[in-house]
């Protein structure tokens, strides 16, 4: 698996390498000893991302980015969702932004010390927290499909 070096994945990569667990850009889950407790994120968040949403997807797509845990498109080298702690992010298509507004879904988190992150701003159009929606799953797969081929490198 690769990580695309695309402006789609810029902000995220700058964002995760910030948090730098290791100087490695990807590996896969199984080289480290626990990634469920080790990985800087809470259990039931990777359990979220990697066995939810990540079994939604037509191929095992669960890596480490800089550490954290994730999930890329392999064909596309696209992010398609990370851990952040006790929170995780997603990316979206355009298409299905309103549905999931009215449904609850957020760009903005407010972490318990006060501090708040956009995640449009943070990490790029598209991105969303997610919140442990049934629907998640259907979006996952479709953002998955979207960037079902590769990407132009820069």
């Amino acid at each position: 698996m690769f990580i695309a070096s695309s402006p789609l994945n810029e902000k995220v990569l700058s964002h995760l390498h910030s948090r730098l667990k290791t100087d490695e850009l990807i590996a896969a889950p199984d080289s480290v000893r626990d990634p469920y407790m080790s990985q800087g994120s809470h259990p039931d968040v990777v359990e979220r991302v990697w066995n939810k949403l990540g079994e939604a997807l037509p191929v095992d797509c669960r890596c480490l980015v800089y550490g954290t845990p994730a999930l890329v498109q392999p064909t596309s080298g696209i992010i398609l969702a990370f851990c952040l702690g006790t929170a995780y992010c997603m990316r979206f298509t355009s298409s299905r932004m309103d549905e999931a507004m009215k449904l609850g879904v957020k760009t903005l988190v407010n972490w318990s010390p006060g501090h708040v992150t956009d995640a449009t701003q943070s990490f790029g159009v598209g991105w969303i927290f997610g919140s442990w929606k049934v629907e998640e799953l259907q979006w996952c797969r479709e953002v998955y499909e979207f960037y079902n081929q590769p990407v132009e490198m820069k």
